[in-house]
This record gives structure tokens, sequence and C-alpha cells, in this order.
């Protein structure tokens, strides 16, 4: 399971653990689990009240 960290407009920042996050529309929605019939949402986040979103145990990528 994945962390991540959201920072809002307001400053204020919250950690989540969740496998997938996804855009639908007006907000993002966390998830635990891989299979899109069998997951769980674990959060609903309104995008207009996100300045980011970092996946903490994602490596960059060079060339």
């Amino acid at each position: 399971m994945a962390r991540y960290t959201i920072n809002y407009l307001t400053g204020d920042t919250e950690t989540i653990q969740a496998d997938r996050v996804e855009e639908e529309g007006t907000q993002y929605t966390a998830y635990l689990g891989n299979d899109e019939d069998h997951s769980v949402i674990v959060s609903h986040i309104p995008v207009a009240s996100v300045r980011s979103i970092h996946h903490q145990d994602a490596q960059a990528v060079t060339d």
C-alpha cells in the first residue's frame, strides 16, 4: 500500500494510505485494492481544494 501526501490550498496537509488515487470529475478518489470491481473507497477529496498530491513511495524517473 502506498502513502500519498495531499497539499491543500489552505496550507494544510494530509497523508493517506491507498493503493491508488484517481481524478474523477470534481474529486479525487482514493482506493484500497487494485481490482476496480472489488476496491474499497477510503477517501473523496474535492479537486478545487487541492494544490498537489504526492505519491511518497514513487521513484523519480531520469533519462
